[in-house]
């Protein structure tokens, strides 16, 4: 136990201190602090390595991107030069116009909105069929976990592997080189998906809300429309947002099932400037960059919701 520390009177000499009590050297700091100092010392090198890492990694994933808008903005005689510059000399948006005015790619761009919004829906509401049985139902518990598991190791199924019968089905149904075919397909890619989603922000809503509102005498349609599903908005913008990403981005199912442009993706016509006898680096750019934007916008403008989805909606699970 320490010994209490001697306080000098008012006016008069210092105190002796106490037997046993710790004695700094003179002009040497007292070890407490010289302990605190080092701490502080390992964290600011810690910090500092930490947002030096960081910054690296950004580095690198953001590089690419600024190549991709340099490359877009570069007229054809710069495309060549040796060596070749971090950002054109004349910059102009002539491989802009040209791809998506002159090479009419705007219809494909089209033809990607349509796609992409419409397997939102088709997926939400598929979603919505699944996910709100086996959370606010009495469904018994090895049969949600079984259909949830099942759903899980559909999401993990290449798509390498079912893309020849995908095909001979797509064929015998007069579905091929037809936007409905590209819909259904992503749509039921995106299905397990957002089921885990929806599950996740459905088991967030209390049982108490909806059970208040068929006390009241509303039926459970009426309670599901008017009092659930504005609560549950969050969770769908989020599964939506996700969902349109994913899509937007899929590009073998594009390739394999369409042949004209009536039905063809924008990231097909990324992929059409590779041609058989040159590369037209500057227009591919232009039409990566605009592909690239319409995902991160929509991730941008949802990014509160999206980050909440996948850090509790979509993994958490309740007995």
């Amino acid at each position: 136990m320490r010994p209490p520390a001697i306080r000098p009177a008012p006016g008069g000499p210092p105190a002796e201190p106490a037997a046993g009590a710790p004695v700094a050297a003179p002009g040497r700091p007292v070890p407490a602090r010289r302990v605190r100092t080092r701490a502080g010392r390992r964290g600011r090198l810690a910090r500092g390595a930490v947002l030096s890492a960081l910054g690296g990694l950004a580095v690198v994933y953001v590089f690419p991107f600024f190549w991709m808008l340099s490359t877009s903005l570069k007229p054809t005689r710069e495309l060549y030069t040796q060596p070749p510059t971090l950002w054109p000399v004349h910059p102009t948006v002539a491989a802009y116009r040209t791809a998506l005015v002159g090479g009419r790619d705007w219809i494909l761009l089209l033809n990607s909105l349509i796609v992409c919004l419409a397997t939102v829906g088709v997926a939400l509401s598929l979603a919505l069929l699944v996910a709100y049985p086996i959370t606010r139902l009495p469904v018994p518990a090895g049969l949600r976990r079984g259909l949830l598991s099942w759903l899980l190791s559909l999401r993990f199924l290449p798509s390498m592997v079912v893309v020849i019968p995908i095909f001979a089905t797509v064929r015998a149904a007069g579905l091929y080189d037809r936007l409905l075919a590209l819909i259904l397909i992503y749509a039921a890619f995106s299905l397990p998906f957002a089921v885990w989603m929806l599950k996740g922000f459905l088991l967030e809503i209390p049982m108490e809300v909806e059970e208040a509102a068929l006390v009241d005498g509303a039926s459970r349609w009426r309670a599901f429309f008017r009092i659930l599903l504005p609560m549950l908005s969050p969770g769908l913008l989020a599964a939506g947002v996700i969902t349109f990403a994913l899509a937007w981005s899929e590009f073998l199912y594009a390739l394999i099932l369409t042949a004209t442009p009536r039905s063809q993706t924008f990231s097909i016509g990324v992929w059409s400037f590779v041609t058989e006898f040159e590369i037209i680096w500057n227009q591919m750019a232009a039409m990566g960059v605009v592909s690239a934007l319409v995902p991160v916008a929509l991730l941008l403008l949802a990014r509160r919701y999206v980050i909440s989805a996948l850090t509790f909606g979509a993994v958490r699970e309740k007995a």
